[in-house]
């Protein structure tokens, strides 16, 4: 773990000094840059080889040239500029200074003069600075090679600073001198300037290696990489990273102990996440077991206490919805019951009618029998046919079972009533039975006596108040998944008014003499067929009336 931890810290490290090497040229071609345009300078040259006679001339030339102080402004990484001048007329300024005996005898001075115009670079209190500072000195010749100055660039310390990210393991070197630019760096507390240059062995321009030494009482890694700027003679940068393994290990150890804490809290919070959510899943249950239960004893009722969309709460809806399925199958079934019973009440009441009206049919037909006979033999063939008609509308009514019966059978008997009235009326009244060539009457099953009633109105309170012809058609034909049976006829009609309380009185239990018989039929046939079947009246006053039966296919 600590090999591992090791590795990885020096390979930060070698990628530090790396990035600190190629931020240090940028810095340093820029003050490179500015001293090639210096040194080219004839304006300059011009300011510096003249001989003034006043005061005043000196100022004025010093106004007409000011570009040292532009170069500072436009360069940021440039701290000052200072040319050091041999000529008595010159006073000094900012950026101009003339040469005393203590800087002809400094060492900087001496090599820059030995430089013959080659770039040398310093750190340290040179008198270019209050403050130690990396400096560029270059002596500076006219073009006729003769001596003009010595130029000195400081770079400005903040912006070195920065390319260290004043990191107090990061560090840059000067010719074996270290360079101390942390401002927070405190020489007795972190790195002894004597021993950090013993630790450092010079290499070759851009080589870069990493030393496991003792270091101040103390084993650590240095990475070390050294490089030249260019136009410089043999000054020799090198940017250092120390990397005290006693910090590494301690890192190391400190996120061993993170890692520590962090997996207990990690384990802790998801305990407590899953003794919370298996109390919340474990109660959920319980409530969804106790509703089942509920239902098993026959409580048909489920609460609304489950909550969510997992699975529990899927079931809980799926719980909800059977119920609410036996609920209605119950209902439908109990409502069927009902119907069934009402339906056998009603046939028994239908069947004791006719009972009770069966008085010795024998007797009945073979009287009806004698009537058509005689009727016959005296030549009187309408009454003999209409006594016939009559003996089987009678027979077929004392018949009726209240099964269903064939849709033949059912037209036969109006077929039948129809000729009769016809009869009665002596022409007045005409009729016409259609049936749809889809629809098989002889198989087709009709509940018995649907007809009959509805006829009967329409020749009741249709035709028996018009004066002229009257017509009853009735049509049967097939739509969609229904038969529907139309008796239509050309009466006198209903208002819009009494149709809709006759529709109405189809539906309820009110009875009134001209719907009675109407609404036995819709509730027959919606107790055997359905409630989606039934009876519907459509009259204009006037112009007739249409009743339309809706059956099952």
């Amino acid at each position: 773990m600590n090999s591992i931890i090791v590795n990885k810290s020096i390979t930060e490290a070698e990628k530090n000094v790396g990035i600190i090497e190629y931020r240090m040229k940028e810095v340093f071609k820029v003050a490179t840059r500015v001293s090639d345009m210096i040194y080219t300078d004839y304006n300059l040259q011009g300011v510096l080889t003249s001989k003034y006679e006043s005061t005043l001339d000196v100022y004025n030339a010093y106004n007409d040239y000011d570009i040292l102080g532009t170069y500072l402004k436009y360069y940021n990484e440039l701290w000052d500029i200072t040319i050091f001048s041999e000529n008595d007329t010159l006073l000094p300024s900012k950026n101009i200074s003339r040469v005393n005996d203590e800087i002809r005898q400094s060492k900087w001075y001496k090599d820059a003069l030995e430089g013959d115009g080659k770039i040398r670079w310093y750190y340290g209190n040179n008198m270019l600075s209050e403050n130690n500072c990396v400096s560029l000195v270059r002596l500076l010749k006219n073009n006729r090679g003769q001596q003009v100055g010595v130029l000195a660039i400081n770079i400005s310390n903040i912006t070195l600073r920065s390319i260290n990210n004043d990191d107090s393991r990061n560090h840059m070197s000067l010719n074996g001198e270290i360079m101390l630019l942390n401002k927070n760096i405190n020489i007795s507390q972190n790195i002894s300037k004597n021993n950090l240059h013993k630790v450092i062995k010079k290499s070759e321009d851009g080589k870069q290696y990493v030393i496991d030494t003792i270091f101040e009482g103390k084993e650590c890694y240095m990475v070390i990489n050294s490089f030249k700027v260019d136009k410089s003679l043999s000054d020799e940068f090198q940017s250092i990273v120390v990397l005290p393994l006693d910090s590494i290990v301690g890192q190391t150890n400190k996120a061993i102990y993170s890692s520590f804490y962090i997996a207990i809290l990690a384990i802790i919070f998801s305990l407590i996440i899953i003794l919370y959510f298996s109390k919340n899943i474990s109660h959920r249950i319980n409530l969804l077991s106790s509703e089942m239960r509920r239902v098993v004893n026959g409580d048909l009722y489920v609460s609304d206490k489950i909550y969510g969309n997992d699975e529990i709460g899927q079931l809980h809806v799926d719980l909800k919805k059977m119920v609410e399925s036996i609920r209605n199958l119950i209902d439908r079934v109990y409502k069927q019951e009902v119907n069934e019973e009402k339906l056998k009440a009603s046939q028994r009441e239908a069947e004791f009618k006719m009972l009770s009206n069966q008085i010795n049919p024998h007797f009945l037909y073979n009287t009806l029998e004698t009537i058509r006979m005689k009727a016959l033999l005296k030549g009187d063939k309408e009454t003999s046919d209409i006594v016939k008609k009559l003996g089987k509308i009678m027979r077929r009514n004392l018949e009726v079972s209240g099964r269903p019966v064939t849709l033949d059978s059912e037209v036969e008997l109006i077929r039948n009533y129809l000729e009769i009235q016809s009869m009665r009326f002596e022409g007045m009244v005409k009729f016409e039975i259609i049936i749809d060539d889809e629809i098989n009457a002889k198989e087709y099953m009709i509940l018995p006596l649907l007809l009959q009633p509805v006829v009967e109105n329409a020749f009741v309170h249709g035709l028996e108040e018009k004066k002229e012809k009257g017509t009853i058609l009735i049509n049967i034909y097939k739509c969609n998944n229904t038969i529907n049976i139309c008796v239509e006829d050309n009466g006198v009609g209903i208002d819009e008014e009494k149709i809709l309380m006759l529709n109405k009185a189809l539906h309820t239990k009110q009875n009134t003499s001209k719907s009675i018989g109407m609404r036995n039929v819709n509730q027959r046939i919606k107790i055997y067929y359905g409630k989606e079947y039934g009876v519907y009246i459509e009259s204009v006053l006037k112009v007739g009336t249409r009743v339309i039966i809706t059956l099952p296919l």
